[in-house]
C-alpha cells in the first residue's frame, strides 16, 4: 500500500473514532459554533452596541460586532479542534498503552501523525466554514471574495500551529486528567485574552504586547481582518504568518525532542 493509500486509510479511522465521540465533536466542532451563535445573537439586541464598528489590532475596526465574533470564534474553533481536543486524547492513548502498540505494527508512525493533523484540519475546516455560513445567512456577515484565500491559508496554518502544540503539550502532562485540565486551562485563557471574546484594546497596554505573540491573537486578528471595513486583496497579514509559524515551529522541535510513545506513568 502506498504512502498516501496509508495516510488517506488512517484518517478514515480516526474520523469514524471522532464521529463516535460526541464529546471530541461537540468541542472540535459544536462548541464554537454555538457560542458563535449565542453572542452574536446576544449583540443583535437593542442596547448592546452590536451594530456599532470594533477596533482590531492594526488602527482597523470591523462593522459590527457580529462580524468580529465571526472571526473570533474562527480562531477558537481552530484552537479547539487542534489543541484543546487532540491533546487529552494523545495523553489517553500514550497512558492506555496504545501509542506503544502502534509502534509494532507496520503502520509508519509519520501517516499517524499526518492523520491526526487532517483529522483536526477538516473539524477546523468543518467548523469555520459552519460559522463563516451562518454569519452570512443570518447576521449578513459576508466575507469578500477574494479573501478566500487567505481564509484557507490560516486554518490551514492555525491547524498545524496547535497540532504541534498539542504534542509539545503531551510532553509535560502524565494523565489524562492533567492533560485535560491543561488543555481547557490555556484555551480558555488564551480565548479570554486574545480577542475572541472582546477588543483586544480593552486589555492594558503591557498586557496586550504579551497576548499579541502568543498563538491565538494572531490567528484572531487574522480572520476578522478578513472582515474589517474596506479590507482588500487576500487577507495575508506577514506579521500574523510569521507568528503563528514560529509557535507551530516551537511546537514541533518540543514534540521532536520530548515526545514518547510510551506511558509514563507507572502501573501498579
Amino acid at each position: 500500500m502506498s504512502a498516501p493509500s496509508i495516510l488517506a486509510s488512517q484518517t478514515r479511522y480516526q474520523l469514524k473514532a471522532s464521529a463516535r465521540s460526541g464529546l471530541t465533536l461537540g468541542l472540535g466542532v459544536l462548541l464554537p459554533v454555538l457560542l458563535f451563535l449565542g453572542m452574536s445573537a446576544l449583540f443583535s439586541l437593542e442596547g448592546f452596541g452590536g451594530d456599532l464598528p470594533v477596533e482590531i489590532r492594526g488602527e482597523a475596526e470591523v462593522p459590527t460586532m457580529q462580524a468580529y465574533f465571526t472571526g473570533g470564534f474562527m480562531a477558537y474553533a481552530v484552537l479547539y479542534s487542534g489543541f484543546a481536543v487532540l491533546l487529552p486524547e494523545l495523553v489517553a492513548m500514550r497512558e492506555q498503552g496504545v501509542l506503544k502498540r502502534l509502534r509494532g505494527t507496520p503502520l509508519p508512525l509519520g501517516a499517524f501523525v499526518g492523520a491526526k493533523v487532517l483529522t483536526a484540519l477538516l473539524m477546523s475546516a468543518s467548523a469555520v466554514t459552519l460559522i463563516a455560513v451562518l454569519a452570512w445567512l443570518i447576521f449578513d456577515v459576508s466575507l469578500p471574495p477574494e479573501a478566500f484565500v487567505g481564509l484557507v491559508v490560516f486554518t490551514l496554518l492555525g491547524t498545524v500551529t496547535f497540532v504541534c502544540l498539542s504534542f509539545a503539550g503531551s510532553t509535560i502532562t502524565r494523565s489524562t486528567n492533567g492533560a485535560a485540565g491543561l488543555a481547557n486551562g490555556v484555551a480558555i485563557t488564551l480565548a479570554m485574552l486574545s480577542g475572541v471574546f472582546f477588543s483586544l484594546s480593552m486589555l492594558p497596554d503591557e498586557l496586550s504586547a504579551v497576548v499579541q505573540i502568543l498563538p491565538l491573537e494572531p490567528l484572531a486578528h487574522a480572520y476578522q481582518s478578513l472582515y474589517a471595513t474596506g479590507a482588500s486583496g487576500i487577507g495575508l497579514d506577514v506579521r500574523d504568518l510569521a507568528i503563528l509559524a514560529g509557535w507551530a515551529l516551537f511546537g514541533f522541535v518540543i514534540a521532536r525532542v520530548w515526545f514518547r510513545w510510551d506511558p509514563r506513568q507507572r502501573r501498579s
